[in-house]
């Protein structure tokens, strides 16, 4: 590839060196000199590398010429060891430095890390404090309110409603054990234990040491004792529960002095304290002011014991108030503490961390600092080392810069002759569009010169569709927003004609960053793109051939005469062929089993096991009749879907593949309908008046589990009911916000078409209308199928037509079969046949809206007073022209001649439309004879 000047480095650029770089490159293709001094042959001097002085350090030298050189090699050498000595100072002062930080940051580490812990622990010491503060003083806030009131107060005051207050504040603080009011003499008039009530204790119990004159009330020494009648005993046995008194003294109206008692859970200050400090080391302790503790999480301590000699109450009480030291703990170890003493009441709050554990993280933290100032040391030698050798390398380096230079112009040279003699077209094309070069591939493909390619507009050889597109992508090519380009258009050869091709495209970059140009491969395509047309071709035509024979062989319409069944499906396949099915098996006046299945999957392969399907369960059901079992009856939905699945369920765990199926066998005559449903989407019985029957599904698909026996239900079909059977097609369809159908929706509208539509062929095109309007879009394949039951009456006939005159005949035979069996006369016959026949060609031509695949559904009854024909479609309403009798067939307005034909043959004609469903119903009156 051509590397233009950009790309080249600076000091190797053609142009651009100096007096004695050019001497030293020398002409075009003339090799590197040899390292060796002033040269190796007579009379030519060596080339200099890029550098100057420096491209002759650590030369020999052959000649031994003083100032052959311009530096000698003694000078380089002396200059080689200066730098290097300065280097080796550098690198040790630089590692001393490392060393300083590193020791200054340890100290540093382990001053902060000593103030860290200390903060911390005066923090947990407040936290903690202000919790036991505030605990002491809402009890102390119960006792104010209790002794004011009257209930304390009277000279005779009410024990049982005083035992009631009690009980009730108790059950208000948590932090309360019991609630007791003394008399002067100790005994316990009133307590929220039962027990304690009438006991005597010494008050001087409550007194802290040196309380000769009580205040009004006061917090009591610690007490090992569970409830205040524990007092009581003469020796108070251990318990391992303690108590903190808190005692108010209330004055009665006759004088008499009572003594409120609040025993606080010294437990509960442990529990509390111990969750201020969860998840740390820290160990909380709460004493008196003497350094009695009155609670702790210690497992050593235990409540009672005095730690005065810690270090608060040697050295800083009563002095301050609160403070943090380093010193003996309370398990003997050195450790990280704080204190802080409570303002209202004589409590000292203690936290202790084990000084051990700080000193480990400054220890590690040190460590680390170490282990990186050993790593820069170690970098820094390494790099000392790398730029030692660099230096004595700087020689050879210069020397490889000139044969690098020179195996870019061979580079240049083989890029240039691969660019010529590739057997695919290539360009270049630079920034602001213009071809730079083209090969002579590229020439002969397009069927220009080399001058005429260079001269023309790229785009203006581009095919106008592909134009937009085309300069688009190039745009965004050299913006960077695309690393490649591969795109397929076409090009205008010289006469005209335009050849499929395939550009794949590049952007060479200059030293800077910025796009230098644009190397393209062009590759003709046209015979690639012709074969994929013909396979494309060639699999369209396969899918409408299975799509034929699927739909001639494959699928068979309802039979239109089962007895006291109206029936009609529809199917669109999402990829031509499909893998729904529907099977209807007449059984005679027994009635019909229908088969609807879906198969997992799309296309050809999901319509072969469709097919095979179907035909497993024709040979299934005729094996069974066969059998000497079912001589009598028919074989039960059960037993056939059983011995499908057996026959079926092997091959389709082979091919990984499964078909959900329900079998339904619907007995007009006695009303029933059974089924069994193995995953499929679950038919409904519905009714105009809105009532709704899901077929549950009993079993899983055929193919997922081996199952040997199956399961039917059976209930009973009203001749007001329709059996609604759908693929997830339906349901699954999606809506244009995104959303899925569904069955709730789906349900709806078939319940709203069975108001006004009473076949079931309008309803299920109708269905499929509105689910158009609705936008529905189907990403899989659609089948539903309806059965209406009627009353079974074999003078009524119904025949399910396509929208093709070729149906006439059809028409004319059932109309002409029930007019005879009407008992009309032979030109009766003729002329109502007529008429019927007319009624249907206008339909088929005149009709407007009707989609294109609907059928037409021909009702045709005999009553005791008329024969009726009715045909049903959908559509626009129609308005249908007044007959008139005239002299010249000319004289007709359009479709006039045929009014006239139908209103002359016919008693009666109406042209019916509700809600997009048109009916004609044409009604010739039956002879008195024949009534």
């Amino acid at each position: 590839m051509r590397v233009p000047n950009s790309l080249i480095p600076r000091r190797d650029r053609p142009g651009q060196h100096g007096a004695a770089d050019e001497a030293a490159i020398g002409a075009p293709g003339e090799p590197a000199a040899q390292a060796g001094g002033v040269g190796a042959s007579a009379g030519k001097p060596p080339r200099s590398a890029p550098g100057g002085a420096a491209a002759w350090e650590g030369s020999t030298g052959d000649s031994g010429e003083e100032g052959a050189a311009p530096v000698s090699w003694e000078a380089s050498a002396r200059m080689l060891r200066a730098r290097r000595r300065q280097l080796r100072t550098a690198v040790v002062m630089l590692c001393l430095l490392v060393a300083g930080v590193t020791l200054g940051l340890a100290a540093y580490e382990r001053a902060e890390f000593r103030h860290t812990a200390m903060t911390q622990a005066e923090l947990y010491a407040r936290v903690i404090e202000s919790h036991a503060s505030r605990t002491l003083t809402g009890v102390s806030g119960t006792l104010r309110l209790m002794s004011q009131s009257p209930l304390l107060r009277v000279a005779e005051p009410d024990m049982r409603a005083v035992a009631q207050v009690l009980g009730d504040q108790l059950s208000a603080q948590a932090s309360l054990r019991s609630l007791a009011v003394l008399d002067g003499s100790g005994r316990v008039l009133v307590s929220s234990t039962p027990t304690d009530v009438g006991r005597r204790i010494d008050p001087a119990r409550l007194l802290r040491r040196g309380m000769a004159n009580p205040p009004r009330e006061w917090l009591g020494p610690l007490l090992q004792v569970r409830d205040l009648g524990d007092l009581a005993m003469t020796h108070v046995p251990t318990l391992g529960a303690v108590a903190l008194p808190l005692v108010r003294r209330v004055t009665r109206e006759d004088g008499q002095e009572l003594w409120l008692v609040a025993l606080l859970n010294g437990d509960y200050f442990a529990t509390q304290h111990d969750l201020a400090v969860a998840d740390t080391p820290m160990r909380p302790l709460v004493t008196d002011l003497q350094g009695q503790l009155i609670s702790t999480g210690a497992a050593e301590l235990r409540p009672g014991q005095s730690v005065s000699q810690l270090p608060p109450f040697k050295l800083y009480l009563p002095q301050r108030e609160h403070g943090s030291y380093i010193a003996d703990g309370s398990d003997g170890a050195t450790a990280v503490g704080a204190f802080r003493t409570s303002r209202q009441w004589p409590l000292v709050v203690l936290v202790e961390q084990p000084y051990a554990q700080l000193r480990q993280g400054w220890l590690e933290r040190t460590m680390l600092f170490g282990a990186v100032a050993t790593s820069m040391c170690l970098l820094l030698a390494v790099l000392g080392m790398v730029a030692d050798r660099g230096m004595r390398r700087e020689r050879q380096t210069q020397r490889q810069l000139l044969a690098a230079h020179d195996e870019i112009a061979r580079n240049q040279e083989r890029f240039r002759a691969t660019f010529e003699q590739a057997a695919v077209g290539m360009l270049e094309r630079s920034t602001d569009g213009r071809l730079l070069r083209v090969n002579s591939a590229l020439c002969s493909l397009l069927g220009y010169t080399e001058a005429e390619m260079l001269a023309l507009d790229p785009e203006a050889l581009v095919h106008p569709d592909d134009c937009a597109s085309s300069l688009l992508n190039v745009r965004r090519l050299f913006a960077g927003e695309l690393s490649s380009l591969t795109q397929e258009k076409r090009y205008r050869r010289k006469d005209g004609r335009y050849v499929w091709v395939r550009l794949n495209a590049s952007i060479a970059r200059a030293a800077d960053g910025r796009p230098a140009f644009m190397l393209g491969i062009v590759e003709d395509v046209s015979a690639r793109r012709l074969a994929l047309k013909e396979l494309e071709r060639a699999r369209q035509r396969e899918l409408r051939i299975g799509a034929r024979i699927q739909q001639t062989l494959l699928v068979q319409p309802p039979d239109q005469r089962v007895p006291g069944l109206w029936l009609s499906t529809f199917n669109q396949a999402s990829q031509g062929i499909d893998g729904d099915f529907v099977e209807f098996l007449p059984l005679g006046d027994r009635g019909i089993d229908i088969v609807v299945g879906d198969v997992m999957g799309k296309g050809v392969s999901a319509a072969l096991i469709g097919a095979a399907t179907k035909m497993q369960i024709s040979r299934c059901l005729a094996e069974l009749m066969a059998s000497p079992d079912h001589r009598d009856e028919l074989p039960t939905p059960a037993q056939i879907v059983g011995a499908v699945s057996r026959a079926l369920t092997p091959n389709l765990q082979q091919l990984e593949a499964f078909v959900t199926l329900c079998h339904l066998r619907i007995d007009s005559r006695a009303g029933k309908l059974t089924w069994v449903g193995c995953g499929h989407e679950e038919p409904m019985l519905l009714t105009a008046k809105g009532s709704i029957k899901v077929l549950a599904n009993q079993h899983p698909p055929l193919g997922v589990l081996d199952e040997d026996s199956f399961q039917q239900d059976t209930m009973d079909i009203a001749s007001d009911e329709a059996l609604f059977m759908c693929s997830d097609g339906a349901v699954d369809a999606l809506l244009p916000d995104g959303s899925r159908m569904g069955r709730e929706q789906i349900t709806a509208l078939v319940t709203e078409l069975l108001q006004y539509i009473h076949t079931p062929a309008a309803l299920l095109h109708k269905l499929r209308q509105r689910l158009q309007e609705l936008g529905a879009i189907f990403k899989d394949d659609l089948t539903m199928a309806l059965a209406m039951r009627t009353l079974g009456d074999p003078l009524r006939s119904r025949r399910e037509l396509p929208a093709r005159l070729e149906a006439i005949y059809d028409v004319r035979g059932l109309v002409e079969y029930r007019a005879r069996q009407a008992g009309l006369a032979d030109d009766e016959v003729a002329l109502f046949v007529v008429a019927c026949v007319e009624a249907f060609t206008n339909v088929v031509r005149h009709g407007q809206g009707r989609p294109g695949d609907s059928p037409i559904e021909l009702l045709v009854s005999i009553t005791d007073e008329a024969l009726v024909v009715e045909l049903v479609h959908l559509g626009e309403a129609f308005d249908a022209p007044v007959p008139t009798a005239l002299a010249e067939f000319d004289d007709y307005p359009e479709g006039g001649f045929g009014m006239f034909i139908m209103h002359s043959a016919t008693d009666k004609v109406e042209h019916l439309h509700d809600r997009g469903i048109n009916t004609v119903r044409l009604t010739h009156r039956r002879a008195l004879g024949h009534v």
